[in-house]
């Protein structure tokens, strides 16, 4: 009989809870943003990009809704228009009218502006040539070189291209987890890890899902914002609860009281 590690039965337990909530939480195959939002991106891959760099210091739902929305304003998504009859400083103005479309206009105008000058220069006009026919580790690092795209950004992108595009990558062993915020606090609540860092993190996640790493984005992403909150976390809820230091230390402390 085969001995299941803890490892095991946590991504076991993932799995069973990713459909639950794979409609709600997933960006672009869920309900996080309007119709019109979501079908902009899948009809235009270079809306994929300004939305993937959006994503920062935001909301998703707003992040992701920023493409849209900029192709209203602006009445063109033509990036070869844009950059001949814009700069960086007047886009920052069309992002800053009320309703802002981004917590930080002038640093996203200054991304995005890069970004379409990048994907005409170097792609001739269409990201969609940034993956298709291209192993994970090329797109992770292609979309690196954008300006406001980390590590985490471009794992979280390769990630969406298969969950939501149904892009076919082959490599997905070679897509780490995001570094993101809900699912730090949930690695150290866990005890998954000890120390806070993005190698620590993304190696855990290797071993608890070594060929699709990156697909426990969703599910902990998922959990951090249903149960597992900064502030008084619905522990009982949580599926994971019974591989969690933290909750077994507080039930620990409930019944020696």
């Amino acid at each position: 009989m085969k001995i299941i590690n803890n490892d095991e039965k946590i991504n076991n337990v993932l799995k069973v809870f990713l459909p639950t909530v794979e409609q709600d939480y997933s960006i672009l195959k869920g309900n996080l943003l309007k119709e019109a939002e979501k079908s902009f991106i899948y009809d235009n891959p270079n809306a994929f990009v300004i939305g993937l760099i959006s994503d920062q210091s935001v909301k998703a739902e707003l992040a992701w809704s920023l493409p849209y929305n900029l192709y209203k304003r602006l009445g063109t998504f033509d990036f070869k228009y844009i950059v001949q009859n814009f700069d960086a400083q007047s886009l920052e103005k069309v992002i800053k009218e009320k309703p802002a479309l981004h917590r930080y206009p002038n640093r996203m105008a200054n991304y995005i502006f890069f970004a379409m000058k990048k994907i005409l220069e170097d792609y001739n006009n269409d990201a969609q040539k940034i993956w298709k026919n291209q192993q994970a580790s090329v797109i992770v690092k292609r979309l690196e070189e954008f300006k406001g795209i980390s590590h985490k950004k471009a794992s979280l992108g390769t990630l969406i291209l298969i969950r939501d595009l149904g892009v076919d990558i082959e490599d997905k062993q070679n897509i780490d987890i995001a570094y993101d915020v809900h699912i730090r606090r949930i690695f150290l609540r866990m005890g998954l890890v000890e120390k806070d860092t993005q190698e620590d993190i993304i190696n855990k996640a290797k071993q608890i899902n070594p060929k699709f790493p990156g697909e426990l984005t969703t599910s902990f992403w998922a959990i951090g914002r249903k149960y597992c909150f900064a502030n008084n976390p619905s522990c009982e809820a949580c599926p994971l609860n019974h591989y969690c230091r933290e909750y077994k230390l507080k039930t620990t402390m409930k019944v020696g009281a």
